[in-house]
């Protein structure tokens, strides 16, 4: 039993989060998927000991996010955590207005990466050139925003659901949908609601976590396998076990449109093998090894 999904709280980072749920659970080593800042809470996936090898195949395509924006301020991070700057003079606009720029958001559209982000130049992340004064160029990438809901709007602030492509800034989003309208905004909250198959209604809160017995605790702890259920499930023989797990491509009947498989003996979870032609299956993870 290897990975949790933990509804993050407000206020750390997804480091301090998964370190706090490591300790709780006495887990020897563990990583989590998917950063969320610490103005974020929301879905974090934290995997544990043997199952961080796994993370490289979590599915994350696709995430959904619930997100509030304050109206008529800008700032250097594009939102509340940075230098803020108020827009006094700023147009006031209407519910139809912003909604109207929201829709123009659905589909596939070229976004510029924030200053204070992650993405790297040279090896070095952005976030640190800027906080260090330095010019930070601009990287962009092609987002895809599968829906998007306008939820509240009370002036200043409105309310956002997305379900969006990997490496989506929503307080980018938010800040491009302001720019429509001729309008300045800055990202006040957000809560990451799914990733892939998993949502909330998967998770735990840390509070909840650390005051169970050994035994309740585990009742959260999901295993890998569970995890990596959309890649086809492929069986082998006894006879194959070793050979597997020494790295040895074996002969196995498969579902040749995936690449990729889970590989069991019985019920036993062995690792992530790949499909190559004129090969079979060959190893790629293994679980115990």
């Amino acid at each position: 039993m290897s990975v949790i999904f933990l509804n993050k709280e407000k206020g750390i980072s997804s480091y301090q989060a998964l370190r706090e749920v490591q300790k709780a659970l006495n887990f020897k080593k563990a990583g989590h998927a998917g950063t969320l800042d610490p103005i974020a809470t929301g879905l974090l996936p934290i995997f544990f000991d043997r199952s961080t090898k796994f993370i490289q195949y979590f599915s994350a395509e696709i995430k959904g996010y619930n997100a509030t924006f304050n109206l008529g301020v800008s700032s250097d991070t594009q939102d509340i955590e940075g230098k803020l700057t108020v827009h006094k003079n700023e147009k006031h606009p209407s519910r139809d207005e912003l909604n109207n720029s929201v829709k123009k958001f659905i589909g596939k559209y070229e976004q510029m990466a924030p200053s204070f982000s992650a993405k790297k130049v040279d090896g070095t992340p952005m976030y640190k050139l800027a906080r260090a004064g330095k010019p930070t160029p601009q990287r962009s990438a092609t987002v895809e925003i599968y829906n998007i809901e306008l939820t509240e709007f009370k002036y200043p602030y409105f309310s956002l659901s997305v379900m969006c492509s990997k490496g989506t800034y929503i307080r980018t989003l938010g800040v491009d949908i302001a720019k429509k309208i001729e309008c300045n905004c800055i990202m006040k909250d957000l809560e990451r609601t799914s990733i892939g198959p998993w949502n909330l209604d998967d998770s735990v809160k840390f509070p909840i976590i650390k005051n169970l017995d050994n035994r309740e605790k585990m009742q959260y702890v999901k295993r890998i396998e569970e995890i990596l259920k959309d890649f086809p499930k492929v069986k082998i023989r006894s006879s194959e076990v070793k050979k597997f797990q020494n790295g040895l491509s074996i002969d196995a009947e498969i579902n040749e449109k995936f690449k990729k498989h889970s590989v069991f003996f019985e019920e036993d979870f062995l690792g992530i093998g790949e499909f190559v032609e004129g090969r079979g299956l060959v190893p790629r993870t293994l679980y115990k090894v």
